[in-house]
């Protein structure tokens, strides 16, 4: 796959591990100037403390977050910044863990239309009382939901835009990555989705 630069961006993961497996979540922060390590490193911690105060509390005790990764996309060995959490932090629901193939699917939306200008998180780490047969209970997906809302008003009010990246158009890699202002978040139902590769032994 050929790198595609993606001007003033930065990729953002967040890693958890989860019964010693590693689970990521990616979505990217855009600037209106040139990125440098310590903005990076600034955004990275305002992330970790949002996390932190306003996700961790959703998820089971038996979910770390362990660190975040900041990677500026606009050149293939541009800046990249690890922040650890140190100790790691773990979620707060105290009952029974879902497997680590379950999720719930958040997904970004923007003003424009079409699959390149969307994106999703697949939130792991619930736990069995947030959901009744496959459907996710309703403070557990607004709980999920405010967590973006919180974190996207907050990186705006750094004067950043949480963006959705688009690398290729009908199947053809673009020369530059397009970004395109995440507006908003939603769930399109309540059916917990699936990860096969979250699952222990199959990789992040």
């Amino acid at each position: 796959m050929p790198f595609i630069p993606v001007p003033n961006t930065v990729m953002v993961e967040v890693v958890y591990e989860w019964d010693s497996q590693v689970v990521e979540n990616t979505f990217y922060v855009e600037s209106s100037a040139a990125w440098n390590e310590a903005g990076v490193s600034a955004i990275l911690e305002l992330i970790r403390d949002i996390i932190v105060t306003d996700l961790m509390p959703l998820l089971n005790t038996t979910i770390q977050l362990v660190r975040l990764v900041g990677t500026l996309l606009d050149a293939v060995d541009s800046v990249s910044v690890v922040l650890a959490v140190n100790p790691p932090v773990g979620g707060s629901n105290a009952t029974e863990s879902v497997p680590n193939n379950v999720s719930y699917t958040i997904t970004f939306l923007t003003a424009q239309r079409g699959r390149s200008f969307r994106g999703r998180n697949y939130v792991p780490g619930l736990s069995v009382n947030q959901y009744t047969g496959n459907q996710i209970e309703s403070a557990a997906r607004t709980g999920l939901l405010d967590f973006y809302t919180t974190l996207r008003a907050a990186i705006s009010e750094s004067n950043y835009t949480m963006v959705v990246v688009s690398r290729y158009s009908n199947g053809a890699p673009r020369t530059t990555g397009v970004t395109t202002p995440i507006t908003g978040f939603t769930t399109y139902d309540t059916t917990l989705d699936s990860q096969r590769r979250r699952l222990p032994g199959r990789g992040s």
